[in-house]
């Protein structure tokens, strides 16, 4: 009997984990940080955009969730996604512009767990957009 060579399939094994995650992320109904939940754009928007990408881990201690969204609507989309979470609670860590065209906005709440806080920062342009959601430790400090 012919050996396959495991390379072959851990890579075949790898690129099928990637395509379900992409897929499942277009159905996202919210950020998901154990205690902390985060409406997501699908959700929030009304409409489902297409996931181009995702990135989940850990940096220096801090959990991160990324998502890359397709989409010919990014001004729309953002406009009423950041108004949204603004009215719950977020607070704009920066000042953005999204009539720019291109830029990031940062927002940021306190989490369910205590000494920690929830971080979105969402960098634009024409046709697409990144959600980048970190819990890190912190607090929020009022202006």
């Amino acid at each position: 009997m012919k050996r396959k060579n495991p390379a072959i399939l851990s890579l075949i094994l790898i690129l099928a984990l990637l395509m379900s995650a992409c897929s499942n992320a277009a159905k996202l109904t919210e950020y998901d940080f154990g205690t902390d939940k985060i409406p997501s754009v699908n959700v929030v928007i009304g409409e489902e955009r297409k996931v181009t990408g995702v990135s989940v881990g850990t940096s220096n201690g801090t959990q991160y969730k990324e998502y890359i969204y397709a989409t010919d609507t990014m001004f729309q989309d953002l406009a009423t996604y950041l108004t949204s979470l603004m009215e719950d609670g977020w607070i704009a860590v920066n000042d953005y512009n999204l009539n720019d065209g291109t830029g990031k906005a940062q927002l940021a709440i306190e989490s369910a767990d205590a000494g920690k806080i929830l971080v979105i920062t969402v960098t634009f342009e024409a046709n697409k957009y990144e959600i980048l959601v970190e819990k890190a430790a912190g607090t929020l400090t009022p202006k």
